[in-house]
């Protein structure tokens, strides 16, 4: 699984900035669209969720105390919903690398996942920017937030190469991730408190793949303390597994690629 990105890590890291610049690449904002699109999202959300409807966390917080747990939230969110718009077209988008080169088509989940994170490391600067005017200097434990988003990595990579491998052979797997993104928005403790949720409801939160990647984020980040290391342990060897799994399955159906793409 470590194999042939590293073989090819120049290629992945070229593939990558060209990701996160191409993006942006024409625009009269540039890369500046990278931190006003979730400080646009933030005041949307926090002005709908927070002003109108007045909803609160658990403790005693305000509206800008609601707006960085919400935020926190987001940024795992985003990530995991790029993943989700982008995996299905890796491969049959790119019809000149599977027929015309010689192309290791593994590493393309690799590049969609590290555009993700960087985009999630932006958003978590920004993160920063706002506590520290709220509430000053973060506690040092939210300085260890890298060691959430490295258990969260595997999750997406094995959603880059299932869904890729997928939507080479069922072209409507799009629409399906579609539907699912706009699902876990609100299948996600983001909006609000996990305790908040009825107890039989919270059995199926915690099924959620983002739930404990998003309390993990926001323990460390606003709370200042440290992660429960086990957990992300647990969770790192079965997201793991997942990648594992799906690179499994992306090799399986790799010589099919030719014929249907």
């Amino acid at each position: 699984m470590l194999q042939r990105p590293w073989r090819h890590r120049g290629l992945v890291l070229e593939l990558a900035r060209r990701e996160f610049s191409g993006r942006y690449q024409g625009s009269f904002g540039g890369i500046a669209w990278s931190l006003a699109q979730p400080i646009f999202l933030l005041a949307v959300y926090t002005v709908a969720f927070g002003v109108i409807f007045k909803a609160r966390w658990g403790f005693a917080g305000g509206t800008g105390d609601y707006a960085l747990m919400l935020f926190a939230g987001l940024i795992v969110y985003n990530a995991f919903a790029e993943c989700l718009a982008k995996a299905p077209t890796l491969v049959s988008g790119n019809p000149s690398y599977v027929k015309k080169v010689v192309f290791p088509l593994e590493v393309l989940p690799w590049v969609m996942a590290l555009a993700a994170i960087f985009h999630a490391v932006i958003g978590i600067a920004v993160w920063f920017l706002g506590y520290v005017l709220l509430h000053g200097l973060p506690h040092p434990a939210a300085l260890v937030f890298p060691a959430v988003l490295v258990t969260f990595f595997p999750l997406l990579l094995g959603i880059g190469w299932l869904l890729s491998a997928l939507g080479v052979l069922v072209r409507d797997i799009g629409q399906l991730t579609a539907m699912l993104a706009h699902a876990l928005l609100f299948l996600t403790p983001i909006f609000y408190s996990i305790d908040a949720v009825p107890p039989l409801l919270q059995g199926l939160l915690l099924v959620n793949p983002l739930t404990f990647v998003v309390e993990q984020l926001r323990l460390v980040l606003y709370f200042g303390q440290w992660p429960a290391l086990t957990s992300l342990a647990v969770y790192f060897a079965l997201s793991s597994l997942f990648a594992w799994a799906s690179l499994g399955i992306f090799r399986r159906l790799r010589p099919t690629f030719a014929d249907l793409v």
